[in-house]
């Protein structure tokens, strides 16, 4: 019997120490990444679909944002830059976002995403899906790719 308990004790410590971590790996999230703004909620209402006339407007070279280790640099429209600083926590799944370089946009819905953007303070992830929260009625959804726009 206390053979049995030993082994018990020893299989125990094995899934303790393999467990899964709740934690995100945020270099694979962020650091050397490029991601592409495929939806957004303002104020409680989705514009996924809409997306994709803003990239026609707007023309390849807009609405993204790529982070490098603790910096990030992200367009609006075609030419409309802000950059600045970042850091997460992957156990609580918040991030924050100091802007150091503000855009100069005039329109709205450029300044609508600016401002989500800017005050973000937690984010979801997956392999091709990025979320910047600022609460649950306003959100950014990036992607891998700016092919993929979510319904």
């Amino acid at each position: 019997m206390h053979f049995i308990k030993n082994i018990f004790y020893i299989f125990f410590s094995l899934l303790v120490l393999t467990a899964c971590s709740n934690e995100d790996d945020i270099d694979e999230i962020f650091i050397g990444r490029t991601w592409y703004m495929n939806g957004a909620t303002i104020n409680g209402m989705k514009l996924n679909s809409d997306i994709k006339n803003f990239y026609t407007d707007a023309g390849e070279r807009a609405y993204y944002i790529s982070f490098s280790a603790g910096t990030f640099t992200g367009v609006l429209s075609e030419g409309v830059f802000f950059s600045g600083t970042w850091s997460a926590d992957g156990k609580k799944q918040t991030i924050l976002i100091d802007i150091k370089q503000k855009p100069n946009t005039q329109t709205i819905f450029d300044k609508q995403i600016f401002n989500i953007i800017s005050s973000a303070n937690s984010y979801n992830s997956g392999a091709d899906f990025l979320h910047l929260k600022e609460d649950n009625q306003n959100l950014v959804l990036f992607g891998s790719s700016r092919n993929k726009i979510y319904n």
